[in-house]
Parts: C-alpha cells; sequence; structure tokens
C-alpha cells in the first residue's frame, strides 16, 4: 500500500513512477508513445481503432516554394508595369519634344520664309513703284526724292533676300532662290536702263520700257515669291497634318498601353488573390495538422494506448475535481479498485497477445458498464478504477460492485482458447470512507487486498 501511496503523490507532484506493476508485453511497448513513433492498429474499448497520429507533409518546403512563387510572379508583373510605365511616360515625353520641334519648325522656320517671302515682295513693288513715280515726276527735285527712295527699297531687297538666303533652305526654295537670283539680274538691267532714260529726260522711251520690259519681269518677279509662299504654307499643312497624326498615334498607344496595364494589375492582383487563398489553405491544413496532433498528443497524456481508457494521470485528475464537485453539491462517490486474478499467469502460458486480448476484452466491459457521468481508468498492468458519480445507498454500491465482477466473469476467446477471468474488487465511498483523494484511495486499494486475501486463503493459497 505504500507503494499505491507513492504513486498518488508523484502524479500529483508531477513525478513519474511505475510502482512495479505487472504489464503486458504489448503494454511495456505503449507505455510512453513519443510522437512520431510507430503506433500498431489496435482498437479501444469502443471497438474503433485508435487515433493515428496524422501523415504529415513537409510545410516548410510547401512555404518556402510558395513565397519563391509569389515573389516570382509578383516581381515579373510589379517589372512589366514599371516597365510599361516608363515606357508610356518616355513615348509621351518623346511625341511632346517632336511636336514641340515640328511646331518650332512651323512657327519659326516656315513662318520666317513666309514673312521675308512677304517682305521681299512688298519691297520689290515699292521700288518698281518709287521707279514708276521717278518716270512720272516733272519735277528735279521730286524726281530725285523718289530715285532716294528707288534705292531705299532696294536695299531692303537686297537685306530681305540676304536673311533668306541665310536660312536651312530645301531643294524646292534653294531653286526658288537660284529663279529669283537669275531674274533680278534681268530686273536690275532694266532699271538702271530706264534711270539712265530719266536722267536724259527721255520720259517716253523710259516709259515705254518701264510698261514693255519691267512690268513682265515684276509679275513674273511676285510669280516666284508666290509660289515660295505657295511651298512654305503646304509644308506648314503637311507639319500640322503630321503632328495631327502623331498626336493620334500617340493617344491611341497610350490609350492601349493603358488598357494593358489596367489588364496586368488585374491579373497581378487576381494571382495575388489566388496566390494567397492557396497559402490560406496551407495554413488552416498545417493549423488543422497542429490541432490533430495537439488532440493526439493530449489523448496520449491522458489515456491508455491499449485499451482507450482514461490512464491513471487522467483518473487522479477527474476524482479530485469530483471530489470538490460533490463537497459543494453534496452528493456522494464511489470509487471501485479493480485487480485482474492470475493475470500474469495468462501471459506466461498463452502469451502477450492472450494478455492483451484479455486487456481489451476487460476494458470494453467496463466501458459499458460506466455512465457519461463516470469514469473508467486503467491504472497499469492489470488493475482497473472505476468513478461513480451519485450513488447513495450501500446496498447498491454493493449490488454495483458483483455486477461488475460478473462482467468481467465471462469468458473471453482468443485465438481457439477461452480465458475465464476473475477479478478482486474493493471499494470506497465519499465521504463515508474518507474526504480526500489519498483516503478514498487507500480505502479502496485495502478494501481490494482483503478481498484478493480472502480468496486465495479460501484456496488455500499464501498471499
Amino acid at each position: 500500500m505504500r507503494w499505491r501511496r507513492g504513486i498518488v503523490r508523484a502524479y500529483f507532484s508531477g513525478k513519474h513512477a511505475s510502482g512495479g506493476l505487472p504489464t503486458s508485453g504489448h503494454d511495456a511497448r505503449f507505455a510512453m508513445p513519443l510522437p512520431g513513433s510507430q503506433v500498431f492498429s489496435i482498437r479501444d474499448v469502443t471497438g474503433c481503432p485508435l487515433p493515428r497520429p496524422p501523415t504529415r507533409m513537409p510545410a516548410s518546403h510547401r512555404r518556402e516554394q510558395l513565397s519563391r512563387t509569389m515573389s516570382s510572379y509578383l516581381g515579373l508583373g510589379y517589372a512589366l508595369l514599371i516597365v510599361l510605365m516608363a515606357g508610356l511616360a518616355g513615348h509621351a515625353i518623346w511625341q511632346i519634344v517632336e511636336l514641340k520641334a515640328r511646331m518650332s519648325d512651323i512657327v519659326d522656320v516656315r513662318n520666317r520664309k513666309i514673312q521675308l517671302a512677304t517682305d521681299l515682295q512688298e519691297a520689290s513693288y515699292n521700288r518698281h513703284n518709287t521707279l514708276v513715280y521717278q518716270v512720272l515726276a516733272q519735277d528735279p527735285f521730286e524726281r530725285d526724292a523718289y530715285f532716294q527712295l528707288y534705292i531705299k527699297w532696294g536695299y531692303r531687297v537686297g537685306v530681305a533676300r540676304a536673311d533668306l538666303k541665310s536660312l536651312s533652305l530645301d531643294a524646292f526654295e534653294r531653286a526658288n532662290l537660284m529663279r529669283q537670283d537669275m531674274l533680278v539680274e534681268r530686273i536690275l538691267l532694266v532699271q538702271e536702263a530706264i534711270t539712265d532714260l530719266s536722267a536724259r529726260d527721255e520720259m517716253d522711251a523710259a516709259r515705254a520700257r518701264l510698261s514693255a520690259d519691267l512690268r513682265p519681269l515684276n509679275l513674273q518677279y511676285t510669280e516666284i515669291l508666290e509660289s515660295l509662299r505657295r511651298h512654305e504654307r503646304d509644308l506648314i499643312r503637311t507639319a500640322l497634318e503630321q503632328a495631327q497624326q502623331a498626336t493620334d498615334r500617340a493617344i491611341s498607344l497610350h490609350l492601349s498601353l493603358g488598357a494593358v496595364l489596367i489588364l496586368l494589375a488585374v491579373a497581378i492582383a487576381g494571382i495575388t488573390r489566388r496566390l494567397l487563398k492557396r497559402d490560406a489553405r496551407i495554413i488552416y491544413a498545417q493549423v488543422s495538422e497542429l490541432e490533430q496532433a495537439g488532440t493526439l498528443l493530449e489523448h496520449q497524456a491522458t489515456h491508455d494506448p491499449l485499451t482507450g481508457l482514461a490512464n491513471r494521470a487522467l483518473f487522479y485528475r477527474r476524482l479530485d475535481e469530483a471530489i470538490q464537485h460533490a463537497s459543494e453539491e453534496q452528493f456522494s462517490l464511489v470509487i471501485m479498485y479493480i485487480d485482474l486474478d492470475d493475470f500474469k499467469q495468462v501471459n506466461d502460458q498463452h502469451g502477450h497477445a492472450a494478455g492483451d486480448a484479455l486487456l481489451l476484452a476487460v476494458s470494453r466491459r467496463l466501458h459499458h458498464l460506466v455512465r457519461k457521468s463516470d469514469t473508467s481508468a486503467r491504472l497499469g498492468g492489470d488493475e482497473f478504477a472505476l468513478l461513480f458519480v451519485g450513488i447513495e445507498a450501500t446496498e447498491a454500491c454493493a449490488e454495483l460492485c458483483a455486477k461488475v465482477e460478473r462482467e468481467i466473469a465471462q469468458p473471453v476467446y482468443h485465438a481457439g482458447i477461452t480465458l475465464t477471468p476473475s477479478c478482486s474488487i474493493g471499494h470506497a465511498i465519499y465521504p463515508r470512507d474518507g474526504c480526500k483523494l489519498d483516503d478514498l484511495l487507500n480505502a479502496a486499494d485495502a478494501k481490494m487486498y482483503e478481498v484478493k486475501r480472502a480468496r486465495k486463503l479460501a484456496r488455500g493459497e499464501s498471499f
């Protein structure tokens, strides 16, 4: 009895004590199963297989693979977004610069050429008119004044032509200026001849040359200048059309790239959502596995691995809780200690498999005898314990002990042999036999040994 009290103290102090109880071969192997160790397919008292440790796949590899895949997809998607946005911005800047250059060419160069052609035509027109007025004037002083204006507008013509030649010219413009040069030489010769005639007062001859020779040349010169202005206006119109087309293309391209960016962003969001959902499923599966593993570990820590009944630690904990509850609610408890008689002989004669079969059969019978509020436990080896809640009368307790003994005494058939178990039962009633856990356990243990001793003495065996 001292070693039993030591076991009780050891369990409630957090220390393990074997107590030297007899165990079967399989029971010894299942005494303290470690997580991940082999679990044999042995059924518990309900006839169902005991819970097996869940087969756990390496989660670290899946997490690492998921992280790499997600990083690759997201990195590629964001890189594409950045490249497309950079391309879109670069193309927009290029379009703006090109459009600015075209507008600058239109405004600064083409309009400048048109203005110079207009100035040149105006200066030529005024030079021609001053020459006409000079020929028509009768007063020498008036004639001299028109001559000075003639010189002035001639200078203006030269300046305009020099400015026009200083600009960047295309082939048409260079050809136009060459035509002007050839025509200007002829105009200058005619103008000088008319001026000489006017200086000699040969006004009729001067007027005749003015009308017959100079006027047609001036009309040709005006037509050449007008063709230059038309050319510049056509170039302006073409440049504006090209700028409009470039703007339309840029708008279309930007809209297309914008749509691609939106689709890519949606695709990245969808991929991210899918990967996150998969990650959530993996995390949920891992949490479920951890919960299952925790449930299994808790079951292994509180239940006998062979029979599935509560083990010694769980039985003592429930008994202690029941005592506290009974003291508050004022009801009684019955504790039974059950020891199988001659269990060692079964192991020795028929093997440990037969011993395990006997233990399982007894466990099932005890499990079916108790209610949901009661507890059936295997304390170790061939010892079992029962805790009944709310049994008041002593006669009811005695009848219950007899019923337990009759159930256990039913034959057990295993591998062609018949085993007829018997047991010794000792019981204690709370609060009659004690109000503390140790007192109740000692009382039940003492009565069980009294029964066992009486039976052995009745058979003439020593105890």
